[in-house]
């Protein structure tokens, strides 16, 4: 009995075809409307989350002694207890202490200077710690050490009155590390390098250096050796066995007393702000389908005055209310779909227009001031994700469904106007 209500709504449609695409229209800018906006804040986020860096920055948690503004308050330090708590933690795949060099960081070469924080960590660690060697080997030995990546580009000439940062090549130049102990006495060591690490924004301008080295130098500079019942690392680097434990890991730790943070609880602010602005462009898109509605019920309120003896004849001959009811929600609803179909249609077009305009786009190089597409988008071109425009099928989905629900409803209140209408009073109708 469907499939014939169906059919006969499908006709009587057919009947006003320029009716049907002006209504259908309506909804076709509604349509298009909430999936160009929300396929763009998808691109937006794509091109967020890819200038976080790799995945392997987001399972890092970079933890750090509690705070508290009260001074009196006994707070739980980085000793080696801590360390043994954090790896017992469920979905830890790495604990690496880490300790500064407190009486040092300015480099010497034979013509330049330079700074770098000097870091002391256990050499076994450093395959955990998502580091690459871009030359050299990620590897250290006692004396030795790892550049960051823009440590070789920070140099300066220290009798220049004019300050212009200087390259050196530490793997074949003699480098040496400065430090100075409590009685200002000075004392330089010869940095052997093992390696230039790739780019990594936690450590590009650090140094990297074997733990107990770190130890030797602190304990150098404050004439004072290391009493092991009270050492306490600077920060310890938490590594979660993947993404997803990261952010429960995170607080679990701050639960501890400790402060915690890493790209993870970043990347879920970013996704928290991407997800609110979802919400408020898709809900701008939904004020076009409301509008659409209005169209959609004036239509089928028209339609049912000028059919008005057509109810009457169908009823006359043995039509139920349910069946003038569903024959005037599904043409309302098929009004949404068909709207809802043209409207995903023209975003797709849109959006392909959008991503290959942005794609042929020239870009300007940086500091030349040009113009192009660069000029006004606030993202990296170079790390779109699929465009700017990226409209996933899920979002087709639930937009097409939306379309039609949005005119089902529409053509609720005619549909029962028209349900209820006497069969006498619809025949007596002109």
């Amino acid at each position: 009995m469907f499939m014939e209500l169906a059919t006969l709504a499908i006709h009587n449609l057919l009947r006003a075809r320029a009716r049907l695409a002006m209504t259908a229209g309506g909804v076709l800018v509604g349509t298009a409307a909430v999936i160009l906006l929300v396929a763009l804040t998808v691109g937006l986020q794509n091109s967020a989350e890819a200038q976080i860096g790799s995945s392997a920055s987001l399972t890092e948690i970079q933890v750090y002694p509690g705070w508290s503004p009260q001074p009196d308050t006994k707070l739980p330090q980085l000793d080696f207890e801590a360390v043994r708590a954090f790896s017992r933690l469920k979905g830890v795949l790495a604990v690496i202490p880490q300790l500064n060099v407190q009486f040092g960081g300015q480099l010497k070469t034979q013509r330049y200077d330079g700074y770098a924080q000097i870091v002391g960590v256990d050499a076994r660690l450093l395959p955990y710690m998502g580091l690459e060697a871009q030359a050299g080997q990620l590897a250290l030995e006692p004396g030795q050490a790892l550049f960051g990546n823009q440590v070789p580009n920070a140099f300066y000439d220290p009798k220049s009155t004019d300050y212009q940062p200087v390259s050196v090549d530490v793997m074949t130049e003699k480098v040496s590390l400065v430090f100075w102990n409590s009685t200002g006495t000075e004392r330089k060591v010869t940095a052997k390098p093992a390696g230039v690490l790739a780019p990594n924004p936690n450590y590009d301008y650090m140094i990297i250096i074997p733990i107990q080295d770190a130890v030797a130098y602190n304990e150098w500079g404050s004439n004072t050796p290391t009493d092991l019942k009270t050492f306490t690392y600077s920060q310890v680097l938490v590594r979660a066995e993947n993404r997803e434990t990261t952010l429960p890991l995170s607080e679990e730790i701050r639960q501890m007393g400790y402060s915690a943070g890493g790209m993870g609880d970043y990347l879920n602010s970013i996704n928290g702000f991407f997800t609110t602005m979802r919400l408020m462009l898709g809900g701008v898109g939904g004020v076009a389908l409301l509008v659409a509605a209005f169209g959609v019920a004036n239509t089928m309120t028209m339609a049912i005055l000028e059919r008005t003896r057509e109810i009457g004849l169908m009823k006359a001959v043995g039509a139920t209310d349910s069946n003038i009811l569903t024959i005037f929600l599904v043409e309302a609803g098929l009004v949404g779909f068909v709207g809802g179909l043209a409207g995903v249609g023209v975003s797709l077009a849109i959006g392909r227009l959008i991503n290959e305009s942005i794609a042929n786009a020239p870009t300007p190089e940086p500091g030349t001031g040009g113009g192009g597409v660069g000029m006004f988008l606030p993202v990296d071109l170079s790390n779109l994700q699929g465009g700017l425009v990226v409209i996933q099928p899920e979002l087709i989905l639930f937009a097409l469904g939306l379309a039609t629900a949005v005119g089902t409803l529409a053509g609720l209140y005619p549909a029962y106007r028209a349900a209820r209408m006497t069969t006498v009073v619809a025949l007596k109708t002109d």
